[in-house]
């Protein structure tokens, strides 16, 4: 029976050239003023013209609200200094603060505020200039009028330049929250679909039993195992890694499954399969996505397995006598077009125990950065080697996890178990 588990929530270079440190002593050193006059003299200029864009702006502004209204002059003043500091904060914040952007906080706070004064001096000099009698009659009230609305379009342009921010980086967090929960979405239908093409059951063959489990490490993975039942006492075994994790991977693992099962038969032995899955793979993906596979043919009439082994960890064969890798080597399948696959024979007496896995497996690190290994992973079998197929998978993944500390999954993580009966 298959063991389905949840996935685990995912786990100055300087080079000296000949002759470089001579060029530049010989370079010729501009004076420190120049540096800094330079990017001043710029920031100077930029500010200027957005506080002459800003002040004209407001005063054209006023000259226009002015023209028409027949209001007495204290009434009239009041809104006129409104709208000093409305359109003063109003065009500072949308169109000048942008280009302030990138400078360090104190120079960008500072600026912001001269071009709010700016901004509001103009503008009153603009209605000091449509009522000079009002204004000479009243120096102070006026004086004090302008002061408070200089003070008031600072607050104002400042709050509205928070609130511009708050709001852009509101519109951000939202749009990457919409962005998450479709990647989300997405992931869920790839995690079934995938798990769709992982083995539902063990198969039903002559003198053996078999169990699986495929753990991913970040919900889908390039891992797979698959049984391929060609009669009553005939079967393919198949593991696999594909080169990465996540969603490319799942992709590549799926093509490999149905070339696998589509090249596969009772008459093509374990090495010929292997050489054409390679051909196959060559010639449909880049030389950067690769997979390592063990493909065997079991005889149960024979009791015995035919294997291929391309770049994949060597399967263990535990006996009697102790255990013994399964090699007949060839390289990762993808990477040459020519290349040819050796292949191995194998006798599996009653009792023995075949052992195909990933490198999510043996390579699991702990906190150290020690991996959990080989060796151990063989310790665990002996200890768990008289109970179900099933058990033992759950403890060797009880294992990993307990030698990772229960952290994020390093890489996706499958384990096949064959005994003989």
């Amino acid at each position: 029976m298959t063991i389905e588990t949840a996935a685990v929530p995912a786990a100055d270079l300087r080079v000296a050239a000949p002759g470089l440190a001579d060029a530049e002593a010989r370079r010729p050193m501009l004076p420190a003023a120049s540096a800094v006059a330079m990017p001043s003299l710029g920031l100077l200029v930029t500010w200027a013209l957005g506080s002459l864009f800003v002040g004209g702006a407001v005063a054209a502004g006023i000259a226009f609200t002015r023209e028409g209204m027949d209001l007495g002059p204290v009434f009239l003043t009041s809104i006129l200094f409104a709208e000093v500091v409305g359109f003063t904060a109003l065009l500072a914040v949308r169109l000048v603060f942008p280009l302030f952007e990138g400078l360090p906080n104190t120079v960008n706070l500072g600026l912001q505020i001269l071009t709010l004064l700016a901004g509001t001096l103009f503008g009153s000099v603009m209605i000091l200039m449509s009522q000079p009698y009002f204004a000479l009659a009243r120096i102070r009230t006026v004086a004090m009028v302008v002061l408070v609305n200089a003070a008031l379009s600072i607050v104002v342009g400042i709050a509205l330049r928070t609130y511009d921010s708050m709001r852009r980086q509101i519109e951000a967090q939202y749009q990457a929250l919409r962005e998450k929960e479709a990647m989300e979405r997405e992931l869920s239908i790839a995690r079934e679909v995938q798990r769709e093409l992982l083995p539902r059951g063990s198969p039903l063959v002559t003198g053996l039993s078999i169990a699986g489990a495929c753990r991913p490490a970040i919900g889908v993975g390039g891992d797979y195992y698959d049984y391929l039942t060609f009669s009553d006492d005939r079967l393919g075994l198949v593991i696999a890694d594909v080169a990465g994790k996540g969603i490319p991977a799942a992709l590549l693992m799926a093509g490999l499954q149905a070339s696998v099962r589509s090249i596969a038969a009772p008459n093509v032995e374990p090495g010929e399969v292997n050489r054409r899955l390679n051909g196959m793979l060559y010639r449909s993906t880049a030389t950067s996505r690769y997979a390592t596979l063990v493909f065997a043919i079991y005889d149960a009439r024979r009791h015995l397995l035919a294997y291929s082994n391309a770049g994949h960890f060597p399967p263990l064969h535990m006996h009697a006598g102790g255990v013994s890798r399964l090699h007949a080597d060839g390289i990762p399948l993808g990477l040459m077009e020519d290349a040819t696959y050796g292949q191995g024979e194998r006798r599996l007496a009653p009792g023995d125990l075949l052992v195909l896995y990933t490198d999510g497996i043996v390579e699991a690190p702990d906190s150290a950065g020690t991996e959990y290994g080989e060796d151990r992973l063989i310790e665990t079998l002996e200890r768990h080697r008289g109970r179900d197929l099933e058990d033992i998978i759950l403890q060797v993944m009880s294992d990993v996890d307990r030698w990772t500390g229960g952290g994020v999954a390093h890489d996706d993580a499958t384990l096949v178990l064959v005994r003989a009966t």
